[in-house]
């Protein structure tokens, strides 16, 4: 069945997509990111086993809308595309982390504790965190591009709907906030900031495409980079 032949999204169906995958998660982020579960297994596979469920939901409602073989259609340049805005992305992450983070401010601590969270990357067995990680930023976008932001198309067109979106993605992001804060320094923004900043950018690259796969390769590009390429080491 085409986009054509079926209905848009109603209001109702909207609003429960977009705050069921926003609570959904963040109820999933404040479990994974609680300090307890530093460097654990336990972390990763939480958020592998949410965006799993919910990118089966995706695809499934996708291919209702006769959209899933041209959304994930590959085509010419995608890799390069995919590589380029994670670069610009991982640029520009480096450029804050430098600018909020300095070496011997307080604020230092922020990005001490997320990478505290995430692990030592040179750690044995990190070959499979970062393998982890590629799976769990692609499935992200997924839920996030292919299902809440298509959802939001509906209604208020693709842009408008990728600024949403991102907001939303941001939001769900808002227990690190609290989890991550440092005595010193004070509640922790950083992943909040760089959701809403990388969630904003690739949903204008999947409002532009029009599909998944450019915004896929630059999301799980992105989150690997910062995994494997530390933008803080000790």
């Amino acid at each position: 069945m085409s986009d054509e032949g079926r209905a848009p999204a109603s209001p109702r169906e909207v609003v429960l997509v977009a705050c069921g995958v926003t609570a959904s998660t963040g109820l999933v982020i404040d479990y994974a990111f609680d300090p307890v579960r530093a460097g654990q297994a336990s972390m990763l596979v939480s958020l592998f086993a949410l965006y799993a469920a919910l990118s089966a939901l995706a695809l499934v409602r996708l291919h209702q809308r006769g959209e899933l073989r041209a959304r994930f259609r590959p085509v010419g340049g995608d890799m390069t595309l995919g590589a380029l805005v994670a670069l610009f992305l991982y640029g520009g992450a480096r450029i804050f982390e430098m600018g909020l983070t300095p070496r011997g401010s307080p604020r230092e601590a922020w990005i001490v504790r997320l990478y505290l969270q995430i692990g030592d990357p040179d750690a044995p067995g990190r070959g499979l965190a970062s393998a982890a990680v590629l799976g769990v930023a692609a499935l992200e976008e997924i839920v996030w591009r292919g299902l809440v932001m298509r959802t939001l198309e509906d209604v208020m067109g693709p842009f408008r709907a990728a600024v949403v979106t991102a907001v939303l993605f941001a939001i769900a992001h808002l227990p690190t906030l609290w989890l991550l804060r440092d005595p010193a320094a004070g509640l922790d923004p950083l992943v909040v900031v760089a959701a809403l900043g990388c969630g904003l950018v690739w949903g204008l690259v999947a409002a532009r495409t029009r599909r998944l796969v450019p915004a896929l390769l630059a999301h799980a590009l992105f989150s690997w980079s910062v995994v494997d390429f530390p933008l803080w080491r000790p």
